[in-house]
């Protein structure tokens, strides 16, 4: 393709705007009426030298200032509901859950909570999982619920 001066001008700054192929290739059809393929764009810029420049990076908004830290004492309480010692809390139901060989409820460390059940065919699932276990969670929750097996 044999572009006008002006119209290298043109491309050349958009380069140096930031913009990429794609949008020279639109700017191209919309704002001169010259309708190029992908590659022939691509083509027209390594032809006449024109690199693109790096898009300017998007402006970091400042981080909002540290809460104050709560009281010594509140600090050292443990959160209601939460389980002591960084393990999971797991509990056998009394009555099983419907279509289950077993069914329990487990409070993990991070705050997470589910109700969890083992069908007659020996697969295990959850009933509810409310929050996000981490894996290391999820591995300590299977440790306690094997010890809650074996004494079952």
């Amino acid at each position: 393709m044999k572009a006008t001066a002006e119209q290298l001008e043109q491309v050349r700054a958009w380069a140096a705007q930031g913009i990429d192929l794609n949008g020279i290739q639109k700017r191209l059809a919309s704002e001169c009426g010259v309708h190029l393929t992908y590659m022939d764009v691509r083509f027209l810029l390594l032809d006449n030298g024109i690199e693109i420049a790096a898009a300017p990076e998007p402006e970091k908004k400042p981080e909002p200032a540290a809460q104050p830290a709560p009281q010594a004492d509140a600090a050292a309480a443990p959160s209601p509901g939460a389980p002591a010692g960084g393990k999971p809390v797991v509990t056998l139901d009394e009555l099983q859950i419907p279509g289950a060989l077993l069914s329990g409820k487990v409070t993990f460390p991070g705050g997470a909570k589910g109700a969890w059940l083992i069908d007659n065919a020996g697969r295990f699932g959850w009933s509810e999982l409310t929050g996000n276990p981490s894996p290391e969670e999820l591995q300590a929750f299977q440790f306690e619920l094997a010890q809650i097996l074996r004494r079952a």
